[in-house]
């Protein structure tokens, strides 16, 4: 079971492993491809088509995505249309929240993908 035990701005810890920013795919944590991000967008304050699928990956019943300290995370409309169609109920929160919101959701046995932004 993933455990999310704490988050500062920055990182965010796991099991035990210090992280930047990550997806949560089931029981899988992957470091999120910033390099990647930033030579296509220019930032990592957005998220990837390749993030997407992974988000939508295994048949989540919740898909959370924590959008920063300040929200800068930015989620659009297009993002949340694809995200939707899984039929997942998607849960969009400040990080810190997002991440006791994992935890509780986890504990509770639900089935959750995860990204979680560390930064603004």
């Amino acid at each position: 079971m993933v455990n999310v035990e704490d988050i500062k701005f920055g990182s965010v810890t796991i099991n035990g492993k210090k992280y930047h920013q990550v997806l949560i795919i089931g029981d899988k944590v992957m470091e999120r491809e910033s390099e990647r991000l930033h030579q296509l967008f220019g930032t990592s304050h957005v998220i990837g088509e390749w993030e997407q699928e992974e988000l939508l990956k295994g048949s989540p019943e919740i898909i959370l995505i924590a959008d920063g300290f300040q929200g800068a995370l930015e989620v659009g409309p297009a993002v949340l249309a694809n995200l939707k169609k899984s039929g997942a109920e998607i849960l969009l929160l400040h990080s810190p929240i997002a991440v006791q919101k994992y935890n509780e959701l986890i504990k509770q046995g639900r089935k959750v993908n995860a990204l979680i932004h560390t930064t603004c």
